[in-house]
């Protein structure tokens, strides 16, 4: 887990590594060499999942993933949550978790204060 004003140094470190981030930032927010992103948000874009299709997002990464080495950066955890309930949203980072680990690639979720404590403690368990 990161801090989520630290996702820009996340972007910038290991420049030859390539990372697909999950991300309420819009396209033009993002920058940095090697990087994919998936868009969630209700706004029809070619790069966006709407939040609510946690599956959709799952194919997604899964196909990148055996495309190529790509680290995960999941950075709309609270919007997720938001959008799907607690239980829902831990459950998919949990799968997320997996299926980098099982690549033998990073997985970092950034977090911001607005989570209570014992989302962040149950969040801590499933990602480390």
């Amino acid at each position: 887990m990161v801090d989520y004003r630290h996702l820009e140094r996340l972007l910038q470190e290991s420049n030859h590594r390539k990372k697909l981030v999950i991300t309420r930032r819009a396209p033009s927010e993002l920058n940095g060499h090697n990087v994919d992103y998936i868009w969630v948000t209700k706004v029809p874009h070619p790069n966006a999942v709407p939040p609510s299709r946690l599956h959709v997002i799952e194919q997604i990464v899964w196909e990148q993933l055996q495309k190529e080495n790509t680290d995960v950066i999941l950075d709309a955890i609270e919007y997720l949550i938001i959008e799907n309930g607690v239980e829902p949203t831990l459950r998919f980072v949990g799968k997320l978790r997996d299926m980098v680990l099982m690549n033998d690639r990073d997985f970092y979720v950034t977090v911001s204060d607005g989570l209570d404590g014992r989302i962040i403690n149950m969040l801590r368990r499933i990602v480390e």
